[in-house]
């Protein structure tokens, strides 16, 4: 049986995500195949928490001392949203101590994590992305050459984050520097990007039994604006899956998305957003250590697939280990 440590937690906002998705993969995993341990790791320490106790972590090889002596795992369910878990920082610790984890390479998440980057990278593969202006906090910038570049309305938001966090749209231009400032709240980097009209849908992407599946295509109708963390996590949207969409669009979508997972290496499971705009489909982001609560987009996806979460959480364990 292998000993799967699942970790939650992490240094942004989205921790009380992340607890949430930890919850979901305790609850469901196989434990006749897995002896799941939950290990929180925020600004207190790195705490195991075992059979009703609580033992800190010894960050020289990710063990814990219990009644029984030293505690070794076989590899790691990433449940960390943001950072540590999702720019690579924790692959490149658990690559140095020996231990698996249910996410891409140090290289996979650092790219990904960074929005501007990936989606250089993707429209250089050939991918529609929307038009952008990246910022860092230190640079002067011109509220009319941003316009000018992305137009009105437009998007912005934290280039290296999560959860809408941060995010805003922008409606006149005198809103924007209130916008870009909200951003840089959460991250010293600023994505602006055009406001793409159209149908929003995300694609899910795991691989088992070593070949690229796309999951069913979901539709987000978000109630207010767009999906921010409200619409998100809070019940403001409407999550359609199968996606409303014309056939030919739903086949692109999920080969599209398969090819992206290929294309950036990725490993465990994904979610890729766009926007359909016409006969036209942008890739918005994606998303290396998606939600994974009881009420996240993924899970929803395997249930139509006829996936259960045991079984999902079975998938993406052994796709990595």
């Amino acid at each position: 049986m292998k000993r799967v440590a699942v970790i939650a937690g992490g240094s942004s906002g989205e921790a009380v995500i992340s607890m949430k998705s930890a919850e979901m993969v305790m609850n469901n995993i196989d434990r006749t195949k897995y002896e799941p341990v939950k290990v929180v790791m925020d600004k207190t320490g790195w705490h195991a928490h075992w059979d009703g106790e609580t033992f800190p972590v010894d960050k020289n090889d990710f063990t814990f001392k219990n009644s029984d002596g030293v505690y070794r795992f076989d590899g790691v369910f990433v449940a960390i949203h943001g950072t540590p878990g999702e720019d690579g920082i924790l692959q490149g610790y658990f690559d140095l101590v020996g231990l698996p984890t249910t996410t891409g390479s140090v290289l996979n998440l650092s790219l990904t994590f960074n929005k501007s980057m990936t989606n250089t990278y993707l429209h250089h593969e050939g991918f529609l992305c929307a038009r952008a202006v990246m910022l860092k906090k230190s640079d002067v910038y011109s509220v009319r050459h941003i316009i000018n570049n992305v137009g009105l309305p437009c998007f912005v938001k934290p280039n290296r984050g999560g959860s809408s966090l941060g995010d805003s749209r922008v409606e006149k231009a005198e809103e924007l520097p209130a916008a870009i400032e909200k951003a840089l709240d959460v991250d010293g980097e600023v994505l602006i990007e055009e406001l793409l009209s159209g149908t929003e849908v995300t694609c899910g992407v795991i691989r088992p039994y070593g070949r690229t599946m796309a999951l069913p295509i979901t539709e987000i109708v978000a109630k207010g604006k767009f999906f921010d963390f409200a619409a998100k996590y809070e019940g403001q949207s409407e999550e359609i899956t199968p996606a409303r969409i014309k056939e030919h669009h739903y086949n692109n979508i999920q080969r599209m998305s398969e090819r992206i997972y290929d294309l950036l290496d990725c490993k465990g499971m994904i979610r890729a957003d766009y926007f359909i705009k016409g006969e036209d489909i942008y890739v918005m982001e994606v998303n290396t250590v998606p939600g994974f609560s009881e009420a996240s987009i993924i899970p929803q996806q395997a249930a139509h697939a006829d996936i259960s979460k045991k079984d999902l959480i079975t998938m993406v364990i052994e796709s990595c280990f």
